[in-house]
């Protein structure tokens, strides 16, 4: 195995921290890929998709990628065809946790309204009612998984742990509860406005797939109109058209939302979800990248590279992800 790794990302200080997890090998920043020899020699290759996109097809020695990103539905909309290299994706021990922090933060935050509890603060007025007074508890809550991969798994983990009762909801046709006790009921395909009507919070953690795309587009989401659900989305923007998430607001089938990642971003400056009051927005931030948790899985990875065993979150082009 070749021992220079070439690295085509923009993250910080991405180089130094895979030095430090694997101190033998020798990493090579590419400034120019257009130019760069060693880039186009690489075996393997450290990358962001978007970088990697242009010079998919002429890496004649690349045999391995390791995506820093977990998504790759950018990418899958501009490959023609599967590329002559196993591309496998950042899945990121620590993507469920941090996710899991970000669901729970902006639940507590959204229940005590927080935000107007800190306009108040700015303002020196001492006030006490409403939800600042009478909010409900995590534990009070039932919430909606949309998907139970590694990062939804740990949400609904994390959830329960904290008293909410979690249902959840996933292509499989069954999921055995025995071995999941920290899910209350699984809802398959056909069966999600059922799973719509009975939760307090449903949190999407789908990728994008043609079966996810649109999912929550249509007036599926009147279903949640009787307990007044809060969507928060940390999955992926495509899960349903902004036109359609704020139509679901306006007409109050949900009574807010919490949203990370949309159908188009940066967000544009004129969408009307800048303004609604019952939103909180964030800039795709519930689970960065970071550098040392790349450099981890990198050296995990490794092992099965030079055992020739397969890699996990190895991108299945068939699928889309």
């Amino acid at each position: 195995m070749h021992s220079v790794i070439s690295v085509l990302s923009r993250i910080k200080n991405i180089v130094p921290e895979l030095q430090n997890a694997l101190p033998n090998l020798t990493f090579h920043e590419v400034s120019n890929a257009e130019l760069d020899k060693q880039f186009k020699e690489s075996h393997i290759i450290v990358a962001d998709y978007d970088l990697l996109t242009p010079h998919m097809y002429s890496l004649p020695q690349a045999k391995w990628v390791q995506g820093t990103w977990a998504g790759v539905n950018d990418l899958m909309a501009k490959v023609t065809q599967p590329p002559p290299f196993s591309l496998s994706r950042f899945t990121g021990r620590h993507f469920g946790a941090l996710m899991s922090e970000y669901v729970v933060a902006n639940i507590i935050n959204f229940e005590r309204n927080a935000f107007e509890t800190h306009q108040n603060q700015k303002m020196k007025q001492w006030i006490v009612d409403g939800k600042i007074e009478e909010h409900r508890a995590i534990f009070d809550l039932t919430v909606g998984i949309l998907g139970l991969g590694n990062i939804g798994d740990r949400v609904a983990r994390t959830l329960n742990y904290m008293g909410a009762v979690v249902f959840g909801y996933g292509r499989r046709p069954h999921l055995n509860l025995e071995d999941n006790p920290h899910i209350s009921k699984y809802f398959s395909n056909q069966m999600l406005p059922q799973l719509l009507r009975e939760c307090d919070y449903v949190v999407n953690t789908l990728p994008e797939t043609q079966e996810s795309k649109w999912l929550l587009n249509g007036d599926i989401l009147e279903n949640c109109k009787d307990k007044q659900a809060v969507f928060i989305n940390v999955g992926r923007g495509t899960i349903i058209s902004e036109e359609a998430l704020i139509k679901a607001l306006e007409n109050k089938w949900i009574s807010g939302a919490i949203l990370d990642v949309f159908e188009q971003e940066p967000l544009p400056t004129e969408s009307a979800l800048w303004q609604m009051p019952n939103v909180i927005i964030t800039p795709h931030v519930s689970a960065s990248c970071r550098a040392k948790d790349i450099a981890q899985q990198m050296k995990d990875n490794l092992e099965y590279y030079r055992q020739n065993l397969p890699i996990p979150a190895t991108v299945d082009f068939s699928k889309g992800y």
